[in-house]
């Protein structure tokens, strides 16, 4: 885990983690008069807004980068999950929400980007190497590693990965294509982390051919 930065304010404390950040602008956008990278000292203001809105905003983070904590308990603060989601996004990583552990670690957060270009060297986590050159529409191809589920369900995500392997996500999950389409809910998955894989976003082994390793 890299360095986190905490940002107490009366009512909540914003932490963030550089290393996980993608640069969204997000945050910017949605509440200004909290988060302003263009300030001077510090630019994560916890007390330019309501502890709601500071939360929402901390929540809606697609990389789990920024979080909202209780500044007495301590303890996450998040809307109620409604379901697990996975996302691809177009040309970029594969989005997840929900709650999830890593090889067995707990994560931190309730959202991560994951990559899918092969490159980032914060795996498995996208570091923005995939805007050197990353292309891929983000459409489903139902072929590869992956369980269909009839019917929404609930649970924890289980995230596994090799360095020289796929990602694979085990419990139910809605699975999102790079146009906000449902493509249905899943049991488990594997997704290529490699860049290589015919059937985008699932893992078809190409990583075994291409010699992939990170």
């Amino acid at each position: 885990m890299s360095r986190i930065h905490r940002y107490e304010g009366k009512d909540v404390v914003v932490e963030f983690e550089l290393a996980r950040c993608i640069h969204t602008g997000d945050c910017t956008r949605a509440l200004p008069e909290v988060f302003d990278t263009q300030r001077r000292g510090r630019w994560v203001r916890p007390d330019g807004a309501s502890r709601d809105d500071v939360v929402r905003v901390c929540d809606a983070c697609p990389t789990g980068a920024l979080r909202a904590r209780d500044p007495d308990t301590g303890a996450l603060l998040h809307p109620d999950l409604a379901r697990n989601m996975v996302r691809i996004v177009r040309d970029g990583p594969l989005y997840v929400r929900g709650t999830m552990s890593v090889n067995g670690q707990e994560e931190p957060a309730f959202a991560a980007a994951f990559c899918r270009c092969g490159r980032s060297r914060n795996m498995p986590y996208c570091d923005e190497s995939h805007r050197d050159g990353f292309s891929d529409n983000g459409h489903v191809i139902l072929a590869g590693h992956f369980e269909r589920l009839d019917a929404p369900a609930k649970g924890a995500l289980d995230v596994r990965y090799r360095p020289g392997g796929s990602l694979k996500l085990a419990g139910p999950f809605e699975l999102m294509d790079g146009d906000g389409r449902s493509s249905g809910w899943f049991a488990r998955a594997s997704f290529c982390r490699c860049g290589e894989s015919q059937f985008k976003p699932f893992c078809d082994n190409t990583h075994r051919k291409t010699g992939f390793d990170a």
